[in-house]
């Protein structure tokens, strides 16, 4: 069997990479391909798998940490264990985050891969109003800077939420740092899963110039600052201290939070939560069987005791002294 073309999908945390997938894997019967997914995400408990997950869809894990530094055969196994599965003759990889795409390439063309996967397109998330905008930590800049270089398409997301000025300004910086690049708006448009298939595979050792890949596997990765908390809900919990807890997250210390909540006036339905840079979105989960209500926090500086605190004086009151397991 000839090696599977393969995208990996990468981006800073929130930026829209499990949206698009979902649009691709919405797409894809149409095109002929069966599409397998290889997610990794950077907490404890995985969420965004069960926001794609269908029947029959070739679906493997990397969890509990950022794919570019786990264990050197994590991410081949995942790899190795979808392809002899079967059932897909194309994959996408959707890393964490906080992934850096340089050591994941590493991996994907390791001779050992090679002769099941081809690395067909690397595609960067680049969430617009964030790119637009001028606060973040330059960490995360270098990050989303090393995401964009290695791609040969850029998906400049959330761009109907940006005024037409802010939209130029983040075309304007963005365009230099990869002039090759295809660049997308979403969610105007869609990167045409056909085209990256039927095109050349990723030329990636280009993207890497003449960089020193001994120095850069020595330099500390943005996710060493970064810290995860894991928070399951025992009871259904009243929307508006909920919406209010979402609300009063400062988003320099908790980047994304996700995960599933029941509430107290609804408790047979479950609902989707999101918060991204301080943005929060609710929405019903319909999909059965309902995931266990659990709520996942990352940042830098996150103090993972006072959010547990103020996750239980949400649902129990300030005086709460139950524990929790988290």
């Amino acid at each position: 069997m000839p090696p599977l073309p393969t995208i990996l999908l990468t981006g800073f945390l929130g930026a829209g990479k499990t949206t698009l997938l979902l649009r691709w894997l919405e797409e894809a019967p149409a095109t002929g391909r069966r599409l397998g997914v290889v997610m990794n995400e950077f907490g404890a408990e995985s969420v965004d798998s069960r926001l794609i997950g269908r029947p029959g869809l070739a679906l493997q894990q990397v969890a509990g940490g950022c794919v570019c530094c786990a264990p050197d055969n994590e991410l081949p196994n995942a790899v190795s264990r979808l392809v002899r599965k079967g059932g897909c003759d194309a994959v996408v990889i959707e890393t964490s985050g906080l992934a850096d795409p340089d050591n994941i390439i590493d991996v994907l063309t390791d001779p050992d891969l090679l002769a099941m996967v081809r690395l067909q397109a690397v595609v960067a998330v680049v969430d617009g109003p964030w790119f637009a905008g001028e606060t973040s930590d330059i960490g995360e800049r270098v990050l989303a800077r090393r995401q964009i270089e290695f791609a040969q398409v850029v998906c400049l997301s959330k761009c109907d939420r940006m005024a037409p000025e802010s939209l130029e300004r983040a075309l304007e910086t963005l365009r230099p740092i990869n002039p090759a690049a295809v660049v997308v708006k979403l969610p105007y448009g869609l990167p045409d899963l056909p085209s990256i298939f039927s095109g050349p595979p990723a030329q990636c050792e280009l993207a890497l110039g003449d960089r020193d890949r001994e120095e850069r596997h020595r330099e500390p990765h943005l996710h060493t600052g970064y810290q995860s908390v894991t928070w399951r809900f025992p009871v259904p919990v009243e929307r508006p201290r909920f919406e209010a807890f979402l609300a009063g997250l400062d988003p320099r210390q908790v980047v994304r939070a996700k995960g599933f909540v029941r509430f107290r006036h609804l408790p047979e339905k479950l609902f989707l939560f999101q918060t991204v840079w301080g943005h929060h979105v609710i929405e019903e989960f319909p999909a059965t069987p309902h995931p266990e209500p659990v709520a996942v926090l990352i940042g830098p500086r996150l103090d993972a005791r006072q959010v547990r605190q103020q996750l239980r004086a949400m649902v129990f009151g300030a005086g709460s002294s139950m524990t929790l397991s988290t």
